[in-house]
């Protein structure tokens, strides 16, 4: 955000743009929001691609014929699901350091609050939520397979185990399923 720009002229910039994308998400709160899981998927996905940033409490343009401020509901339209999201958010592993409570933005023409949440791109492999991994893609997240995941994880910079030589301390060997094996297949006890 631009420290020179005054609130007025950020509301007016968010409500100007014209559809989500990779990197920018509008969550209304109200009951017909796709909640908490949706939200974490969301937050995860950005956070493996490019980062991004979510929007609380302003619709998506594109869901909505209303223009501008009426667009805007603000947190309080759902405070029990933003405070949910927030309790949620610790869910994601490896945690996201920091990243809640959003930064919130009074509307006083409506006199409610918007919540701008920055999600950091995370260079230290990847997050996951519920043991389920996701990227976003231009419109929406996409769920990875296992096979995508290890691809994801070499791409993130991993090595690939079955093609390095790795030092193993041989004392670790000493115990009595590996000497039972070793007797069993006739290997002699040397170096």
């Amino acid at each position: 955000c631009n420290t020179m720009m005054s609130k007025e002229d950020l509301i007016s910039n968010i409500l100007s743009i014209p559809s989500e994308s990779r990197t920018l998400e509008f969550k209304r709160l109200g009951s017909r929001n796709e909640g908490v899981d949706r939200t974490l998927q969301s937050i995860v996905a950005m956070a493996n691609t490019d980062g991004g940033v979510i929007i609380f409490g302003i619709e998506d343009p594109q869901k909505i014929t209303l223009k501008g401020l009426d667009r805007v509901f603000g947190i309080e339209e759902n405070l029990e699901l933003f405070d949910e999201i927030g309790r949620a958010v610790k869910k994601i592993s490896p945690p996201l350091p920091s990243i809640w409570p959003p930064d919130l933005l009074d509307i006083a023409d409506k006199n409610v609050r918007v919540g701008l949440l920055s999600i950091p791109k995370v260079g230290d492999g990847f997050r996951s939520i519920e043991s389920h991994v996701y990227i976003r893609q231009e419109k929406g997240n996409k769920r990875l397979s296992p096979q995508e995941i290890v691809h994801l994880a070499y791409v993130k910079g991993f090595e690939r185990a079955d093609k390095e030589l790795v030092k193993v301390d041989f004392t670790l060997l000493k115990t009595l399923l590996y000497e039972s094996w070793r007797r069993k297949r006739g290997i002699a006890e040397d170096s």
